[in-house]
């Protein structure tokens, strides 16, 4: 009988075809890129639309679609004869960021990452922004709209649900002749939207923080999203690839480089503005954000990106890479100090807590 920690990859969604879709991907990249390193027994668990689990043992579509589903009591007691030393979060629609990551935590199964209180801050985009903005980030300018309510401000402004990730929903208005659509297109996804002031293109950063073994934050290389003037802002598209149905199927092509080439005066102010923000929202282990540099070299706070699946293409992975370690490394290391977090805490078994 095996003596390696058991992982469980949570997977799935309890929202959408789409972030299941989403979620597929990357935990595919994740487990066959895991799959030889023989370090952990790593198992899959499924959460379905229709509410039912499974648990395939892999994640190819065979498997998946031959596994049994079964009830969340099941599953859960499956879960407890699994016995697993740490999960590892691949969810990535609204539920599965908080109430899934807060399910984990009640079943006293340590979490690799950020904890749920500090998800469900970060998928609120105004929140999100009015707590950094307190500790000293700079944002751009912006407001809040419910369905039925216009911007005050003039364009160019984007316009995003206040409550989706992904880039889904999102437009850029240029003229108020496009912003009933751009609305419409928001409002799709959420019944707030973030109006938000557009910040000319400089330049598309993203920028993230890992948290060194002391507690101390270390800034990883950047990555650098190469836009034009007719194609200033990343989009879905720009992300995912679908099939006919909307479904993400893959990786869409991008245009990008890490390390980015950025001068010390930049990298400063992009250390400032991630070591603030991770601190600020309560994060753990590590922390993305989307950052627009205007023209004049000004960065400026866009988003949180406070999930990361550990699959080669993860942006933590490759930001890693260009710090001279690799996605074995990188996902041993994180799984073991969560580990290690369950031991210092003294709770040995998995159950309810109560």
């Amino acid at each position: 009988m095996s003596t390696r920690p058991v992982v469980l990859h949570l997977c799935g969604s309890a929202a959408s075809d789409y972030y299941e879709g989403v979620s597929v991907v990357y935990a595919t990249g994740c487990l066959q890129e895991i799959a030889e390193h023989g370090t952990y027994t790593n198992v899959a668990c499924i959460v379905h639309l229709d509410g039912s689990w499974s648990f395939p043992s892999n994640m190819s579509e065979e498997a998946r679609s031959s596994a049994e589903h079964m009830s969340i009591d099941q599953a859960v007691l499956k879960i407890k004869e699994l016995n697993p030393s740490a999960v590892v979060p691949h969810m990535f629609c609204l539920p599965g960021m908080t109430a899934f990551r807060g399910l984990c935590d009640v079943m006293n199964i340590p979490l690799v990452g950020n904890p749920a209180a500090a998800m469900a801050l970060s998928t609120n985009k105004w929140q999100t922004r009015a707590v950094v903005a307190s500790h000293g980030v700079k944002v751009p300018e912006a407001e809040i709209v419910s369905k039925g309510e216009v911007p005050k401000m003039q364009p160019p402004f984007l316009i995003k649900p206040c409550n989706e990730d992904n880039s889904q929903g999102i437009s850029l208005v240029r003229e108020l002749s496009a912003l009933q659509s751009a609305l419409d297109n928001a409002f799709q996804f959420d019944h707030e939207a973030l109006v938000e002031r557009y910040v000319p293109l400089g330049r598309e950063l993203r920028v993230a923080v890992w948290e060194k073994d002391d507690k101390t934050l270390e800034l990883l290389p950047c990555i650098e999203y190469f836009l034009s003037e007719e194609d200033p802002i990343r989009t879905a598209a720009h992300k995912l690839v679908t099939d006919h149905s909307g479904k993400p199927v893959g990786f869409a092509p991008v245009c990008r480089k890490c390390p980015a080439d950025i001068d010390q005066t930049l990298l400063e102010k992009l250390r400032d503005l991630a070591t603030r923000s991770h601190k600020a929202l309560g994060c753990r282990d590590y922390s993305i954000y989307d950052v627009r540099v205007d023209p004049q070299g000004e960065p400026y706070f866009i988003e949180a990106s406070l999930y990361c699946s550990f699959a080669p293409k993860s942006v933590v992975v490759l930001m890693a890479a260009q710090a001279g370690q690799d996605q074995r490394s990188v996902f041993e290391m994180l799984v073991n100090r969560a580990i290690n977090r369950k031991k210092a805490a003294g709770t040995r078994t998995v159950g309810m807590k109560g």
